[in-house]
């Protein structure tokens, strides 16, 4: 089986949204997986792939009434740590924009303290539980007892383990393990698929630890198995971090050639200038986390990658799943955030910027299309791409969640004017294969502004009110003797000229610029037969700042010179 996700390209100097770029196996389960070596991806399935191919238990309906006004508790396993304090962050800022009541319960990684937190939020009967279960083991009773109390229960961050995914609503959270066995790869290519290699590994006993030892040692004893794991370590505390590599260097000496780390900020940090120190520059050296640190020490060439894993999108994912959940959207078991290995190539890109997935104002479109207003649902568009691509990485499933709630909008709109939704629209099955099949971020924005404009203007027609071109061509006939293009026009209206053209051909069937010296010289016929003006001041009374221009066009289009005209036409 193969899940989507959502990856990354490089374009223009943006990070593009690229759908199902990137894809994660899920094999069939082995039996007793326990019972293959350590150095065997087998025998760590259940961990790797938990929450794929699991029954759900006792999973509570959705209320299908919204998320406005509901209480949710997360469960925190602890803060100091700059990913998860700034995925709560995330959290809280989600909750007060869509009026949802956040408790944030913190267990100061302690389990014990953990547990009285899951007790007191099943006492508390909260509308939503969303728990970042960071004991592996210890999860399985968390989320039993939170889904015997009939409360929802969405896990975030760090996996729980295989049966835990019996209780829960969803998952949302970086593919660790995936994200892992990249990173393992660049490692062992830049050491040419042979050496020795150390891990300095995450806090002992959550997901993170197996995927950041085992998700790398399993992954080079197949890819690169002329490679050796030399030792590991806890890699979190980067006093302990110093004492460590000093003693590898000491104990293995030219024999350690690289180095896989599972934090790239404060540990990674130490371990480069610990390299720098020794005169070791030749350790090839990877980390996940995708911090400033990190990105930083790749630009100056002293990490070769690192992992792209945002908290802003961890947060907003797993909120947006809870508030899908209350909407009665359905929801995937497993929801991950985008795989990306950041290297020299594009680290400058993400250098300092703060990932995030903005609201998204729906309400401003809707009121646009029907009061008419098209140019405000023409900029409501082009807020949305800036919205998407600042972000960097937005979910399918929340892109096509926006679209689709515009597009089902349109319909409703256009049905209670007693509109016809095909005609104006398309067809319905054209409508849901464009909104499934379109693999472009602007190409999909484009085509619903074309039907957000396409709805406004059936509805001026109804009314017997000018069609935004109507409007357009109005203010040219009455300004005829100003400058005007394409581009004057674009600032008057406040959209694009690229996309006024081609309103404008599309309405008219002609040419922007066509229509204007039609219509000014027809204005120009008038003038030099009733006026003795010099052809020169009625060339540029018409707007035309180049009289020679205003000659060349009268010819071409007329046949005759202006001077014959008027002559021909009875004038001296």
């Amino acid at each position: 089986m193969r899940i989507r996700s959502v990856g990354l390209k490089r374009q223009s100097n943006q990070l593009m949204i690229l759908w199902g770029s990137s894809e994660k196996e899920v094999p069939p389960r082995p039996e007793n997986p326990e019972q293959f070596p350590e150095e065997d991806a087998r025998r760590w399935y259940d961990l790797e792939f938990a929450g794929w191919g699991i029954e759900k238990e006792n999973i509570p309906e959705s209320p299908r009434t919204g998320a406005a006004g509901r209480e949710i508790i997360y469960l925190q396993p602890g803060g100091g740590f700059e990913y998860l304090d700034r995925y709560a962050d995330t959290l809280r800022s989600v909750a007060d924009r869509e009026g949802i009541r956040l408790e944030v319960m913190d267990a100061g990684w302690d389990d014990e303290r953990f547990r009285r937190n899951v007790n007191l939020a099943v006492e508390s009967g909260p509308d939503l539980i969303l728990m970042n279960p960071e004991d592996n083991d210890a999860s399985t009773g968390w989320c039993r007892s939170i889904n015997r109390a009939g409360i929802p229960l969405i896990g975030s961050n760090f996996l729980a383990n295989r049966e835990s995914h019996r209780y829960l609503v969803a998952w949302t959270g970086p593919d660790d393990w995936g994200q892992t066995r990249l990173l393992a790869r660049h490692m062992a290519d830049a050491m040419g698929r042979t050496g020795g290699y150390v891990i300095l590994r995450h806090l002992e006993g959550n997901s993170s630890f197996y995927a950041r030892t085992w998700g790398v040692i399993t992954e080079l004893a197949a890819y690169a198995p002329g490679m050796t794991c030399l030792d590991m370590a806890g890699g979190m505390d980067p006093d302990t971090v110093g004492n460590t590599l000093n003693r590898w260097l000491d104990e293995y000496g030219e024999s350690l050639q690289g180095i896989f780390s599972a934090d790239d900020s404060v540990s990674m940090e130490k371990t480069a200038s610990i390299l720098d120190a020794r005169q070791r520059r030749d350790v090839v050296c990877v980390a996940a986390g995708s911090s400033n640190t990190g990105i930083r020490l790749i630009l100056e060439e002293r990490l070769l990658a690192t992992a792209y894993q945002s908290p802003e999108i961890d947060g907003e994912i797993a909120m947006q799943t809870a508030i899908d959940w209350f909407d009665g959207v359905p929801v995937e078991p497993i929801r991950y955030l985008p795989k990306h290995i950041i290297t020299q190539k594009d680290a400058a890109e993400f250098l300092d910027i703060e990932p995030r997935v903005d609201s998204v104002d729906l309400e401003r479109l809707f009121r646009a299309v029907r009061e008419f207003d098209w140019q405000g649902a023409y900029q409501f568009y082009g807020d949305l791409y800036l919205k998407v691509i600042e972000s960097r990485v937005v979910t399918l499933e929340r892109f096509q969640g926006i679209c689709l709630q515009i597009l089902t909008t349109l319909i409703g709109i256009l049905r209670e004017d007693g509109l016809p939704v095909e005609e104006t629209l398309g067809t319905y099955d054209r409508m849901m294969k464009h909104l499934l099949k379109d693999t472009d971020v602007s190409s999909a924005l484009d085509w619903l502004n074309h039907l957000s404009q396409e709805t406004i203007s059936r509805r001026m027609e109804k009314l017997d009110r000018q069609t935004p071109i109507q409007e357009i061509i109005s203010f040219i006939n009455s300004n005829l003797n100003e400058p005007i293009s394409l581009k004057t026009l674009s600032h008057q209206f406040g959209i694009s000229h690229a996309y006024l053209g081609q309103m404008f051909r599309k309405e008219t069937g002609v040419k922007f610029n066509d229509y204007l010296n039609a219509e000014r010289l027809e204005r120009a016929k008038v003038m030099l037969k009733g006026s003795n003006a010099a052809i020169n001041s009625i060339a540029r009374e018409l707007g035309y700042a180049n009289p020679d221009y205003f000659y060349k066009v009268f010819k071409k289009l007329v046949g005759i010179s202006a001077s014959e005209y008027r002559k021909k036409k009875g004038m001296t």
